[in-house]
């Protein structure tokens, strides 16, 4: 079996100062679930200021519905009121602008497909399903703004979504929540790239290279193969070097992650 070669690969997002992390020579691998999904119908009943005469456009987080939009949990978007037909959808974020065509499709929300983390940012078309009561709701993504948009959000700690179709319209503020706990996990499930969040802004966060015991309960580091610095958002994507990403055709023993006091479902190669 070949072994990792080449030199670390370290990547930052910002140059800030903070706290050297260190990574554990060995680590329990534990595992958890995690079922929640958006319900636009239900937030419908409780969305903040909306009169039920009135259309309405929000993004349900799958925690916290349309009270706020934690990055990076799994949200879809909701409209309640427009007409069956495309939607302009746009998200501003401290004067910048980022627009969307939700358009209505045959069928129903799954939640078996997820859409692009980068979905509401980078244009394209996103299938919006009927789920009574005159709403239609999205399939869910992880929110993870790409890099540029997700610093204006953490900076912000707001963005203003509006829809508009013909002659309806409507404009909502949802509050940003960046995240408190450190994870990590593979970003739109893409081995190539590592989400790391979480940590204080600063904190330099090295990544690490695990083999797994043949029972798959404990891994041991194999060595460091890069590091990310937190960013404002408390979010950075680490790109996974091309030599590392190999080993998975080789064995489904290495694992990568990063410094936490729990190693839940640990992202495999």
């Amino acid at each position: 079996m070949a072994q990792p070669s080449g030199s670390a690969s370290s990547q930052s997002a910002d140059p800030g100062t903070g706290t050297d992390l260190l990574l554990s020579r060995q680590i329990d691998l534990l595992a958890a679930g995690n079922g929640a999904a958006s319900d636009c119908a239900e937030d419908l009943k409780s969305l903040p200021g909306h009169r039920s005469d009135s259309p309405a456009a929000w993004v349900s987080s799958s925690i916290d519905g349309s009270k706020s939009l934690g990055i990076p949990q799994h949200v879809a978007l909701c409209l309640s009121g427009f007409p069956d037909g495309d939607v302009d959808i746009t998200v501003s974020v401290q004067g910048h602008e980022y627009s969307t065509t939700a358009v209505p499709a045959e069928g129903e929300v799954t939640f078996q497909r997820m859409e692009p983390s980068s979905t509401l940012f980078q244009g394209g078309r996103l299938r919006l399903y009927d789920v009574g009561e005159g709403v239609q709701q999205s399939e869910m993504w992880s929110f993870v703004p790409p890099g540029t948009a997700r610093e204006r959000l953490a900076l912000a700690g707001e963005l203003t979504i509006s829809a508009r179709s013909g002659g309806v319209s409507a404009t909502r503020d949802q509050l940003i929540e960046l995240p408190p706990v450190p994870v990590c996990d593979w970003l739109d499930s893409d081995t190539r790239r590592l989400l790391v969040f979480g940590f204080e802004p600063g904190s330099r966060v090295p990544v690490g290279l695990y083999r797994t015991d043949r029972e798959g309960t404990t891994a041991v580091l194999v060595r460091k193969i890069g590091t990310v610095v937190m960013p404002r958002s408390r979010t950075a994507v680490f790109s996974v070097p091309a030599d590392i990403r190999a080993l998975a055709g080789e064995s489904n023993q290495f694992r990568i992650t990063v410094p936490l006091d729990k190693q839940y479902n640990t992202p495999a190669l």
